[in-house]
């Protein structure tokens, strides 16, 4: 068949009832000081189609039967994608040339990498003040965190679309306090990692998020995270850092935003995590699960996926529950981090070294990806699921591969109990696409049905 008979039969398919759920994809664009073209003539607007309409967002983790009309959520096509009309904001900076490019600036090479180049390449010491601005400061990273952290502009783009939701949506309105000053929201940052992205939620007015709770397994990040938050002045009672696993805080300590843990019980969790000395580093509060609040209201994540091995499952080649495991046990398992060249990270700059194991074959890669069998873990199916059941509000984010299937992430939220819609943002720095956050529990069917749009089939196209 021609592309055209192709295309006009797959517009002719969506003329029937409304999917029970559509990923809305929305491109963002971020410019820094290392643009080196006009955007405008280098981006094209999206097609525009019109004949889709979005159901409004709900969530019941309970339902039984869709409203009519409305198609099953056990059907893989029950899950359309459908790309936001494209246009180019306006631009706040002049676009420089590489030769106006001063020290202060994103890329900046007049200072020699001090690190093993093995460990950190010359390509992430050059961008270093892209995951933080004020990194000549004294930020710290560990050979992980120097390919994981968040960018900053990322970071605190995130971070603004929080409190865009915070001060907007219903369910997150901020309470009142003992003085009848508002209260803002909390906020679990549950791999936070060396901070890139709870600082960026710290940077929001207290009165909008009055707390950011950040976990790690690894304790050393933790302090390293609390040193970052210093350097930017963040409140020291604003953030706190737990060292515990996600996955026990979300199955045991929440549920419906509400502490749980202390509530009685016929049996004990599994793997329980052992007893953390508490401690203050750099003014922040640093401990075990005593320092949890009583509640929280949204859910930040950004999962291990597996090594940066993932693009080797292709374009919407990483299925979220076939393709992310995350640990559940206390037992360390053996990885080897993107420092030596296989490990956990949002491949943020690219990946400029190439996975030890390049001598197998590409379908030997794409077959033992992520292939762990020792220990107990959790897909990112059952991750959202804890994740909608853990807060009051619904209103969790996912940072995720760029190559994540819209249809895997559309039947993950329908296996939660979410309804309607959901958003894929797609952060372009430069006009280069760099990495993508989930966002679910809020409803964003305008930003279709108030358009004409270009979309795809969820489990089929380029989309998909």
């Amino acid at each position: 068949r021609s592309p055209v008979r192709q295309r006009h039969n797959r517009h002719k398919k969506r003329r029937g009832p409304p999917a029970a759920m559509t990923v809305i994809i929305n491109r963002c664009d971020l410019w820094d000081s290392a643009a080196q073209f006009q955007p405008e003539e280098w981006v094209q607007p999206h097609t525009q189609h019109p004949g889709v309409h979005v159901n409004p967002y709900w969530f019941d983790p309970d339902v039984k039967e869709l409203p009519p009309g409305i198609q099953t959520p056990k059907e893989e096509s029950s899950v359309l994608v459908a790309r936001v009309p494209y246009h180019m904001e306006h631009i706040q900076f002049p676009v420089q040339s590489p030769s106006d490019l001063v020290v202060g600036d994103v890329i900046d090479t007049t200072i020699p990498n001090p690190h093993d180049p093995n460990i950190v390449h010359d390509k992430y010491w050059a961008q270093r003040r892209r995951l933080f601005s004020r990194f000549d400061r004294g930020c710290q990273l560990d050979s992980e965190g120097w390919y994981s952290v968040t960018p900053e502009i990322i970071a605190d783009h995130v971070a603004n679309r929080v409190a865009h939701l915070a001060t907007n949506f219903p369910a997150l309105k901020q309470s009142t306090g003992p003085d009848g000053r508002p209260q803002g929201i909390v906020i679990l940052d549950a791999f936070c990692g060396c901070g890139g992205n709870s600082i960026a939620f710290g940077k929001i007015p207290s009165h909008i998020v009055s707390k950011v709770v950040c976990v790690d397994t690894d304790r050393s990040k933790l302090l390293k995270a609390a040193h970052n938050a210093s350097l930017y002045d963040i409140p020291k009672d604003k953030l706190v850092f737990v060292q515990c696993n996600s996955i026990f805080i979300l199955k045991y300590c929440y549920k419906n935003g509400d502490f749980v843990l202390d509530q009685p019980t016929t049996t004990l969790p599994r793997h329980m995590p052992p007893p953390v000395m508490p401690t203050t580093h750099a003014g922040y509060p640093v401990g075990g699960l005593d320092l949890l609040p009583r509640h929280i209201d949204l859910a930040f994540f950004d999962p291990p996926w597996g090594g940066i091995d993932y693009e080797i499952l292709g374009k919407n080649g990483y299925d979220l529950e076939k393709n992310m495991k995350i640990q559940v046990d206390p037992t360390p398992c053996e990885e080897v981090y993107e420092g030596d060249g296989d490990g956990v990270g949002d491949d943020f700059f690219d990946n400029f070294t190439t996975p030890k194991h390049h001598h197998m074959s590409k379908n030997a890669r794409k077959k033992n990806f992520n292939k762990k069998t020792e220990g107990e873990f959790v897909n990112g199916k059952e991750l959202v699921k804890l994740a909608a059941e853990a807060t009051r509000s619904r209103v969790v984010l996912f940072d995720l591969p760029r190559n994540t299937s819209k249809a895997s992430l559309g039947i993950c939220a329908l296996g939660a109990g979410y309804r309607g819609n959901i958003k894929l943002e797609e952060h372009y720095l430069n006009g280069r696409l760099k990495t993508v956050t989930a966002y679910l529990g809020s409803d964003y069917s305008g930003l279709i049905n108030d358009s004409s749009v270009a979309s795809d089939d969820g489990v089929s196209g380029d989309e998909a």
